[in-house]
């Protein structure tokens, strides 16, 4: 099972609310919050340290390059175009792209759990009024 589809089934359960459990979800709601923004920034630090690591390797690769000396008449860039297309560099490139798309689902589940908040409240307020 991929990452995005584990978080959105925890998401569902995180997301579930009824009369029974609202104080509950209003109690737990700012840990709820953490637990996902704290998803978001390691993932943002992942996607940081495999930028630095594709970065790193580039320029390992293509010291080697130069110290073996590149053949006359082949430009630099065409170097630099066969070093990003060896395989680990385009899986680092992959799993950057993969960072990227979680850390966008990231950034709308926490714009979720904020809107949340309000309906929690709304939705204790109106069980308060149903009650008196």
């Amino acid at each position: 099972m991929d990452v995005i589809s584990k978080y959105n089934e925890e998401l569902i359960e995180d997301l579930k609310l009824d009369q029974i459990n609202i104080l509950d979800k209003q109690l737990m709601l700012p840990s709820i919050k953490h637990k996902w923004v704290a998803r978001l920034i390691h993932t943002k630090r992942e996607k940081n340290d495999l930028e630095k690591k594709k970065k790193s390797l580039r320029e390992e690769v293509f010291k080697k390059f130069e110290a073996n000396g590149i053949p006359k008449g082949v430009p630099k860039v065409s170097i630099k175009e066969k070093v990003d297309a060896t395989k680990t560099i385009t899986d680092i490139s992959s799993s950057i792209e993969d960072c990227n798309l979680l850390i966008e689902y990231l950034e709308k589940i926490e714009k979720i759990l904020s809107s949340m908040t309000f309906d929690v409240g709304n939705a204790t307020k109106l069980l308060t009024l149903e009650i008196t």
